[in-house]
Order: C-alpha cells, then structure tokens, then sequence
C-alpha cells in the first residue's frame, strides 16, 4: 500500500493507494505539521481495513512558502571560482566570500585550496568551479567550517548538468532550505511513528518525480513547486488528462499547470520569492486565491484581499470569504448559510450582489491565467479541490481556452493523489576521462568518482549504455525503481590527441529513469 500526503497552507490531505485503487481518503485542517498529519493518518487507519502502508510519498509547500514570505535563513556564499571566472556572477548569499584554490575541467586539482574568512551565517553553501569532476576542495573548506553551522550544502551534491553560476545559486538555496526542511522532515517521521507506519519515505519534487528522503536532505530545494506538482499529477491520473489544463483550487492558492503528453509540462531554472534554483519544476502558477481567500471591502467595493487569514465564516471564521460568497449564492452550503449571509451584509450592498461580484473576480483571474496556460492543443480543464464541482463550470465558461471540464470524484485530495500516483527520476551526469582512467557520476547527494582502464576506448553504444546505467544506479539509491525505462538527454563523445596520438576519449552524457505516473493505482477507484 501507498500513502500519499499532501501538506498544504490551509489542509492536510491523505490517501491510501494500492492495485485495488484509492482504499481511503482523508482531510485535516493544517494547524501544527506532526499533530495534523497524525490525525490525518489516525482518521485512514481507522477507516480502512487495511493499513499495511508499503511506501509514503510526500509534498510541501513549506519551502516556497517560506521563500515567498522572506522567511527563509542568511546565507554565506563560499566560492572557489578558480582562474579566468568572475566570482561576482556567482554572488547569490547574503554574504559572499571568495575562496583560492582551483580544479581544471578535467577534474584536476591544480592548486589547493585556502580559506581564512570567518562565515557570519550559521547556514552555508560552498561551490567550486569543475567540483562536479573533483569534489575534493569543496569537502575541505566543509570540513573546516562545519563545526558551528546549522546547515552546510555542496556544490558536488547540488545536482547534474549545471553551469557554476548555476551550481551555485542552487546550492545557496539549497542551504537555506536546509533548516526548514530538516524540521519538517522530523515531524513527519514522528508522525508517521506515532501512528506506526514503518516504511520508506519519499517527497515529491517540483517536476513531478519523487527522491528518498536521504537524497532530499541534501537538496531540499527541490520541493520548490511540490505543491503544484503534487495536484498536476493527481488531476492527470484521476481523470485519463492527456492534454489540458490543470487547477487546483486550495484553501490558500489556486495551481494553475498546463499537461502535454500525460504528464505536467516542466520548465528550468524556478525562481520562488527570494530562492532561484536551476532544478525543472512543473510549469505552474500559484495564484494567491483560494476558498478561504477574505474579501476585503474597499472604495471600488468588495474585492478578494490575496490573503488567507483563517476559515470561512461558514465554518466558524471570522473574515468573510470567498466560501461565505458561495454560501450566500446556495452553490456550496456544507457550513453555516446564515452567518455567510450575515458577514456579506456588512457592506452597503445587497449580500447576493456582493457575493456575484466576488465569485465574478475569482473566476475572471483564474481564467486570465487558465488562457495564458494552455495552448491549441490544451482545450481540456481538469480541476480539483472541494470547492472545484461549484466553480468548474464558471471557469470553463469565462476562459477562452478551454471547451470542456472534468472533475473527478477524489477532487478534494488531489495533491495525495499526485503523491501516491509519483515516481522516482533523478538527472544523472556521467564523465569519462579515459586518459586519466577517471568516471564520475553526478546525481543528488554525494558526487561518485571511480576507476576506467587507462585509454580505453567506447563505442556510441557502450557509452551510452553506461550513462543509461547511472541513471538506473542512480535512480535506486533514490528509492527509484531502477527497471523503469531510462533516456539520454545530452551525450558528447571525443579523442583527447596527444603527440599525435589518441590517449582515450572523454565522454560526457546525461541521463535519468523516464518520470511516470502509475496510473493503475487509481484505476479501481473509477
């Protein structure tokens, strides 16, 4: 069995998943993270006559949230960008020293390294120039100033395929995601152990795939759009979405994400709030509306105010909301019909009239971003949350890309959905230095540097059936499933010509096990 848990501004939801389809499904208001996700999981078991949880897949919105917020901790931003580079294009801490020492593109260490500075941050990031070919000085300078950090991350462990401009932001974000993530991640083992569930744990990145939790220690950064994926996945796997448009109406925010191909579309190098990271995420937009956004009564009259400031008033709140205007509209009328009729009548308007012009704003800026979403292959919306069977068939109707909508029964725990429905895909980068009888693997986590025959040469096929191995490897020490099919996604081979002879060949090449949703794992629950 699968758990899927899916931790929100407003709701924590959770589903069980197995071959049968969706076993149970559950929803709790967001208050404290160990405490919700242990009633959210107390509520499953009991509901279920079976609770023999297999593996729990993970998203959080925490780290954008934090970032978006400005919440996040200082960082100081050690570099050893080495000769012929300006460290300034690297200057993403909030402190930003410069480090000598230097590796060469093939991963040689040509001058050692030193570094007398004195970090005035508790969290750090340390990257070097070619670290992914030789992650030797990089480990130094950690060794030396590990002792008072909160949190240290790497260049080396920061990802594949990354230029050191790149590299380094990522492991500045990295860094600062660390203490967050690291609590979070605490309270949801206890949770977990609070409830008994002893099994693998796994969260979902911003691109849809999902990393063990050992390997997303490292590079946390990678929730950036967890949330957004989480949602775009469980809409595409609840209702067959090949092509279209996904939205998921929360609590706090409303998703937005276009789908191509079975699968949410993705895009490079994420900047949320203050944190820019040349990881892939989905192509998503979070708009700062959702059910419990308030309404705020202004000189032009009500508007949403962008900002959750608790429940509805329908449900014990004390601002009026979008919820109460659909409430006083008798669309949605789970809560208190009254009190939603009473915190409307506070304007000088008639409360149906207030509640029209509400729900006519919501609907006008989600289908704004809906028709800037979708393409001429998309005209499909799926859409999710509990309040998605009320406000679907406004959105189809005010967008002008979309001609149709589906609304799959699960709509309220999308998210946990998407989660269970995840699977693991790791970017991997190879380099095979045959002259120097060097090959290195760069994923997530700690850098790998092994042995080759000197001079060896490879054939295209050879080659790339080493990278498409890596992949796999490097999928399994993830928590992957390293049978999954795997694809190139750059490959590069050349001679290295000395004194007029061929010494080996260097080849470089990037990979990964194909993301994927299982979408039979919700094929019984139709």
């Amino acid at each position: 069995m699968i758990l899927g848990i899916d931790t929100g501004g407003t709701n924590v939801d959770a589903v069980l998943l197995d071959n049968r389809g969706i076993r149970g499904t559950a929803k709790v208001p967001n208050r404290e993270t160990r405490a919700s996700i242990r009633s959210v999981l107390e509520i499953l078991r009991d509901g279920t006559d079976e609770f023999a949880v297999d593996r729990v897949v993970v998203a959080t919105t925490l780290i954008v949230n934090a970032a978006v917020q400005r919440r996040l901790p200082a960082c100081t931003n050690i570099l050893i960008p080495g000769p012929g580079l300006a460290p300034e294009r690297a200057f993403f801490g909030e402190e930003n020293h410069v480090a000598t020492g230097a590796v060469d593109h093939r991963g040689r260490v040509t001058e050692e390294v030193a570094y007398g500075a004195q970090p005035s941050h508790d969290v750090r990031a340390v990257t070097a120039k070619f670290s992914h070919r030789n992650p030797d000085l990089e480990r130094a300078v950690r060794d030396d100033i590990a002792g008072d950090a909160e949190a240290v991350a790497l260049g080396n462990e920061s990802g594949a395929g990354l230029t050191f401009p790149e590299r380094a932001a990522t492991t500045v974000a990295n860094a600062r995601s660390m203490p967050v993530f690291s609590a979070y991640e605490q309270a949801v083992e206890e949770a977990l152990a609070d409830v008994g569930v002893e099994a693998p744990i796994y969260y979902l990145k911003g691109d849809g795939s999902m990393l063990g939790d050992d390997a997303m220690v490292t590079s946390p950064a990678h929730t950036i759009r967890s949330g957004s994926a989480a949602s775009a996945l469980g809409l595409v796997a609840l209702t067959d979405l090949e092509a279209g448009v996904a939205v998921d109406i929360g609590g706090t925010t409303t998703d937005v994400a276009r789908v191509v191909d079975g699968f949410p579309a993705t895009e490079t190098d994420v900047s949320e709030g203050d944190l820019d990271a040349a990881y892939p995420a989905v192509r998503a937009t979070s708009l700062p509306i959702g059910g419990d956004t308030r309404i705020d009564w202004t000189n032009d009259g009500p508007r949403l105010g962008d900002e959750r400031v608790g429940n509805a008033v329908a449900f014990g709140g004390d601002h009026p909301t979008l919820t109460d205007a659909l409430h006083v509209l008798g669309m949605f009328t789970a809560g208190d019909t009254d009190a939603a009729l009473a915190a409307l009548e506070e304007s000088a308007e008639d409360p149906t009239t207030v509640a029209e012009r509400i729900l006519a704003e919501f609907e006008s800026r989600v289908a704004q971003r809906i028709d800037e979403t979708a393409t001429t292959e998309t005209k499909t919306l799926a859409v999710g949350g509990v309040l998605a069977p009320y406000l679907a068939p406004g959105l189809v109707d005010r967008a002008d890309a979309v001609t149709e909508h589906r609304v799959p029964d699960e709509a309220a725990v999308a998210g946990a959905v998407g989660c269970g429905v995840a699977r693991v895909s790791v970017d991997t980068a190879l380099r095979i230095d045959s002259p120097r009888g060097v090959k290195t693997i760069t994923s997530v986590g700690p850098e790998r540097v092994e042995s080759v025959p000197e001079g060896e040469r490879f054939t295209d096929a050879r080659a790339r059936e080493i990278a498409l191995e890596a992949a796999r490897e490097a999928a399994a020490a993830a928590g992957g499933q390293p049978e999954r099919p795997a694809e190139i996604l750059a490959y590069d081979r050349f001679s290295v010509v000395e004194r007029s002879r061929v010494v080996g060949q260097i080849i470089t090449a990037r990979a990964r096990v194909t993301p994927a949703i299982d979408r039979s794992l919700v094929g019984g629950s139709r």
